[in-house]
């Protein structure tokens, strides 16, 4: 039999308007706690979504497909829509949890407090949407992931090769540990939602796809984002700070 890798999702309209109002609710705790770094970092995952799965696998590619939309919402639309809540709410997760400091007070009890919020909102819009019918109109959103398996291992491998190579360095604040801490960042945020998805009768059950998209697919871009944010982020500030040094 030929390997096929098929990730689908099955969702009522009225679904994509409590998603909306949990990421809407998620950017203002955000603001609220000060964590604007990790809001930025939401707004860019929410323009890599929106690249990779309208512009890349729907548009050019065309392994993305979505059916049964409403009169009212364009594939356009709705691929603005499928990007704002996800990538607001995964990239801006990981982010906090990497700015948090482990030496700080209550570092754990805000690691919890953070990925409760997670799990629980995402729980929750999922089976308001099933409690609360405003609109049983069903939307089906299918990616076929065949071919691309392969390369988002390989990324992986790459990806978690060089943070290996920086912490032997010393450099970012990595280390052994540290490697291990984001790789379980980037399985829990992708769980949570496989789950979530799973428990509210919206993802299809495929074992392979659970495992694999948790473990995987988001961990392609974790490495990338905690480099982003330790080694781009602080390179730019001080550029930043030296020009106004200069200009004053």
């Amino acid at each position: 039999m030929q390997f096929e890798s098929v990730v689908i999702r099955i969702f009522d309209v009225d679904f994509m308007f409590f998603d909306l109002l949990f990421t809407a609710i998620w950017i203002i705790f955000l603001y609220k706690k000060g964590y604007i770094k990790p809001l930025i970092f939401g707004f860019f995952g929410i323009a890599i979504n929106m690249v990779v799965d309208y512009g890349v696998w729907f548009s050019f590619q065309g392994i993305r497909t979505v059916e049964n939309l409403p009169p009212w919402m364009s594939p356009f639309a709705f691929f603005v829509y499928f990007s704002i809540t996800y990538g607001m709410i995964e990239y801006s997760y990981v982010q906090v949890m990497f700015s948090i400091d482990s030496q700080q007070e209550n570092a754990l009890q805000e690691r919890l407090r953070w990925s409760v919020f997670l799990v629980g909102g995402w729980l929750i819009i999922g089976l308001l949407s099933f409690f609360i019918p405003i609109s049983d109109s069903e939307v089906t959103v299918q990616r076929v992931m065949t071919e691309q398996r392969i390369f988002q291992v390989y990324a992986l491998i790459a990806e978690y090769a060089l943070l290996g190579i920086l912490a032997y360095m010393g450099k970012f604040g990595l280390s052994g540990k540290k490697v291990l801490y984001i790789f379980v960042v980037g399985f829990f945020v992708h769980f949570s939602m496989e789950t979530t998805l799973l428990l509210a009768g919206i993802r299809v059950l495929d074992l392979f796809n659970l495992i694999f998209n948790s473990a995987i697919e988001f961990n392609t871009g974790a490495p990338i984002l905690y480099l982003m944010l330790f080694a781009v982020v602080p390179f730019f500030e001080k550029k930043l700070n030296r020009a106004e040094t200069l200009s004053q």
